[in-house]
């Protein structure tokens, strides 16, 4: 079946020959492939609540109101025969709705236990006008026989009923009672007017565009940036021109993008694809139906924008990749007005669209051969590492002023691309837009730097997608293992300072202790400790590992003394008390607190606080229903953090909440600092802090993507000032506490001159490398180096 017929977009199958339809605006109806009679005005006069009304009549199909329900099929097969007084009220809006139909001069004619759907509103007929030719008689012969299944057989009806089914069964159709006289009947039957029937659950079958806004929703932000990158790749244009689905290789959505950003892609293909929206396999996908176009407002808003630009892309992904597959020769570049064309339309045309790997290497490529072709031009970047030329300005009469107006724009998309994981380039690259020219968006990245709570920044330079990272109890070290090889680095300088073979087995989890002296590092079957002050080698700690795949991960209690590990997907979770060498808190979920003295042990209502110093134990019913995982003892141990669904609560250790209002937004791992004074929470892309006094949000910043559901890691310096944050691909970003925030605007050029005396502008290899589009300008006066 094609995406459309006549003027709606087909969306999932029903059953038999009806499909999800909706029209251009989006609204939802139901479509059946027939042939309708040829008097279909008898069809449109049917007015009942119990059946779901005819809005058009084509010569091949038929459009009806849709319905949201449970077919009686279904709910027989599933919860067996419906009970006396249900199937009074099962006969009697069945047969109001014959009624009706009937009186207005038409027949179902389709009638049977798929075509009654139990809704919150009673049960309603659909499929009106889309079955074989009869009369009414067959109707009421198709509705004793609807009431002979719901019960179980005709011996299960009591007497009253089974007089009237046996009556509608007469082999002899001149006999049968009319609907009329079936629903008289039925009426001073007292249990055919008690309550409505009703389906054996709630009924929820929302419209594919809520489905799919709920699905955007729930993911992260950073997933929800590349939604429309995915969706917009996956639309095309058929030769009338309109709005078509196309299958694209799952290769080339993730062509060129950082791990972080591929990581996001294939998660939203996972959400997407496990609700049906989209057709995945090993190598392609594709949107699920073409319905989408129409039901999503987003979608249609995103298409809409990006709707006189999307041929050039298309002409543009597929030249790449002929490109790409065929050798990169030169003959398969864009020259003259095609490359100006694809140029322009990267340059001013994007709303929700940038270019993959493969496409930029492209349109870098074609401009370097028309470089050596004599062709004057003047090259505009707009989006993530990606090189666009500012469109043919010699045409229009070329002006310096025109020219540095449109690199500021490209200097101030790649400092926004880059901030999560580099603020002091994109600081540099914020300064270099506003010089260049004062551009609103320049501006705009100016008063982001100006009040970005990051003060530097590290990344693991030897860092892969299967590396494993984690922070010291200080922040100030980082232990990374990568290919087999542990590294420990200071991420204030870079420095290295230590490194060693990893051990001979594949490693899931690393962590260090509280003491900052023993990395643990967790294998399939063993578990290894590095004494990273010693300078000796990695040694066998303990026979104990994780050995199922999936995400892993594992932590030292505050007080070092016992060693946590966790497999979440297959529920493999212990605990290793260090001291005695031995196995702790088996199959309990437990939290340590300070110098590991108090326990919360999470088991519902028998949930306890145990005091392990003194071996006082305390009924904490109260934790019944918290998440374990996202609680934390405050540095004293008098309170616990809780992140619930409504924000974070403290409470007391007899459960008491401490705080007026939760501190909002709610979040997942959460952290003290060494005073007690401040809470960070952390997610797999966000880290935030609060105020814990005042309940104020100091800080909300977003963090390179860790990965899966995996939180980034967050902890406090010493002094309680500052904050290290370890996200995705080894990134440690240095954050202050209280941030930076300020109430009033600061002025665009004081912002950029005190970037410019702080950090420097770029130096000519970081200008070379994120604008190579443009001859090297010291526009610093003096220059001076920014610190490694």
């Amino acid at each position: 079946m094609d995406d459309r017929l006549g003027g709606y977009w087909l969306g999932i199958r029903l059953g038999g020959r009806t499909v999800e339809a909706y029209d251009e605006s989006g609204l939802r109806r139901a479509l059946t492939q027939c042939v309708p009679p040829e008097d279909t005005e008898p069809l449109r006069r049917v007015k009942s609540l119990h059946v779901a009304a005819v809005v058009e009549v084509a010569t091949t199909y038929l459009i009806s109101d849709y319905v949201e329900g449970r077919s009686l099929r279904r709910a027989v097969e599933t919860r067996g025969p419906y009970s006396a007084d249900d199937l009074y009220r099962l006969a009697a809006a069945t047969a109001t709705a014959l009624a009706a139909i009937h009186e207005a001069g038409a027949v179902h004619g389709a009638l049977d236990p798929g075509a009654v759907l139990l809704t919150d509103d009673g049960p309603r007929l659909v499929g009106l006008g889309t079955g074989a030719a009869g009369g009414p008689a067959d109707d009421v012969r198709a509705w004793g026989l609807l009431l002979a299944f719901a019960a179980g057989g005709l011996a299960e009806l009591d007497l009253a009923l089974a007089d009237l089914v046996t009556a509608a069964l007469n082999p002899d159709p001149e006999r049968r009672p009319g609907a009329r006289q079936l629903l008289m009947s039925l009426l001073d039957q007292p249990q055919s007017q008690q309550g409505r029937l009703l389906p054996p659950e709630p009924v929820h079958d929302p419209p594919l565009g809520t489905r799919a806004e709920q699905l955007y929703a729930a993911l992260s932000r950073a997933e929800q940036e590349l939604v429309p990158e995915v969706l917009l790749r996956l639309v095309g244009m058929d030769e009338r021109g309109d709005d078509t689905r196309v299958t694209v290789r799952r290769a080339e959505l993730v062509a060129g993008r950082t791990p972080e950003q591929a990581v996001a892609i294939e998660r939203v293909l996972e959400v997407y694809g496990e609700a049906g929206l989209l057709t995945l396999d090993e190598e392609n996908v594709a949107m699920g139906c073409g319905a989408l176009l129409r039901a999503w407002p987003r979608l249609h808003e995103w298409l809409d924008a990006e709707r006189d630009g999307l041929a050039v892309h298309r002409e543009l992904a597929r030249a790449a990749r002929r490109w790409e597959s065929g050798g990169r020769r030169e003959a398969d570049l864009f020259h003259d007005g095609t490359l100006d064309r694809a140029l322009a339309w990267a340059a001013t045309g994007r709303r929700h669209v940038t270019l993959g790997g493969d496409e930029q290497a492209f349109l870098d490529a074609g401009l370097t051969s028309g470089r050596r072709r004599g062709r004057r031009r003047w090259i505009v970047a707009a989006s993530v590492a990606v090189v666009v030329l500012a469109v043919a300005i010699w045409q229009y009469g070329t002006a310096q002023g025109k020219v540095d107006e449109a690199m500021a724009r490209v200097a101030a998309t790649r400092a926004e691309t880059i901030r999560p994981s580099d603020p002091v380039l994109a600081r540099k690259l914020s300064f270099t837009s506003w010089a260049l020219a004062p551009v609103p968006e320049a501006e705009r990245q100016l008063a982001k730097s100006d009040t970005d709570p990051v003060s530097g920044s590290f990344t693991d330079p030897t860092a892969t997608e299967r590396s494993l990272h984690t922070l010291s109890a200080d922040g100030r070290k980082l232990a990374a293992l990568t290919d087999g090889v542990l590294r420990i680095f200071d991420t204030l300088t870079g420095e290295q300072l230590a490194t060693t073979p990893g051990p001979p087995e594949k490693i899931r989890a690393i962590a260090w202790s509280s003491l900052e002296r023993d990395l643990a590092l967790v294998g399939i079957e063993r578990t290894y400790f590095w004494d990273t002050t010693a300078g000796g080698g990695v040694k066998v700690k303990f026979a104990r590992g994780l050995s199922q795949p999936g995400r892993h991960a594992a932590w030292f209690s505050p007080g070092g003394a016992f060693l946590f590990a966790e497999g979440s997907e297959y529920g493999e979770r212990w605990a290793w008390n260090l001291g005695l060498d031995e196995e702790e808190f088996a199959g309990r979920f437990v939290v340590v607190g300070p110098d590991d003295r108090r326990v919360l042990e999470f088991d519902g209502r028998r949930s306890v606080i145990d005091d392990l110093h003194t071996g006082r134990v305390t009924p904490a019913p109260w934790l019944e229903r918290m998440p374990p995982d996202y609680t934390v003892f405050s540095p004293d141990g008098s309170r616990v953090a809780i992140a619930g669904e409504d924000g974070v609560q403290l409470y007391d250790l007899t459960g008491v909440p401490m705080l007026s209002t939760p501190l909002q937004p709610s979040s997942g791992t959460l952290r003290f600092s060494p005073d007690g004074k401040y809470l960070a929470g952390t997610d797999s892309d966000r880290v935030r802090v609060w105020r814990v006094a005042s309940g104020t949000l100091t800080v909300d910043r977003q963090v390179p993507l860790a990965g899966g559901d995996r939180p980034v890691q967050a902890v406090f310096d010493q002094s309680s000032s500052g904050i290290w944050v370890l996200g995705g691909r080894g990134t440690v970003l240095s954050i202050a506490a209280d941030g930076v925030y300020r109430t009033a605007q600061v002025p665009a050029a004081r912002s950029a001159e005190a970037i410019c005396a702080d950090s420097g502008g770029l130096s000519r290899d970081e200008w070379a490398r994120h604008l190579p589009e443009l001859p090297y300008r010291d526009l610093c006066r003096p220059p001076r180096t920014a610190p490694h």
